[in-house]
């Protein structure tokens, strides 16, 4: 399974609405693998609270400050299409 390669334009986005704001529901994505979530934009349930810069910054030193996505046909690093799924 192929990880996408971006280390910019990061997020930390929230597995799990309702999961809370620990490290255990944050994931590291590009804005774009972002934006090809499932709960992204989705108006029709109420956004968890923000993670704190504590738990970003928790966050993105676990994922080695790179996107943590390993899902199909969302995203694109150095000029070349990568495989990647959350």
């Amino acid at each position: 399974m192929s990880r996408c390669l971006r280390t910019w334009d990061l997020e930390v986005h929230h597995k799990n609405v309702n999961g809370g704001n620990g490290l255990d529901n944050a994931k590291v994505l590009c804005h774009k693998c972002h934006v090809n979530t499932s709960s992204y934009g989705d108006t029709g349930h109420n956004s968890p609270e923000p993670f704190s810069q504590e738990t970003k910054d928790k966050a993105l030193r676990r994922a080695n400050y790179q996107c943590e996505c390993t899902k199909g046909d969302c995203c694109w690093s150095q000029d070349r299409f990568i495989i990647c799924s959350t």
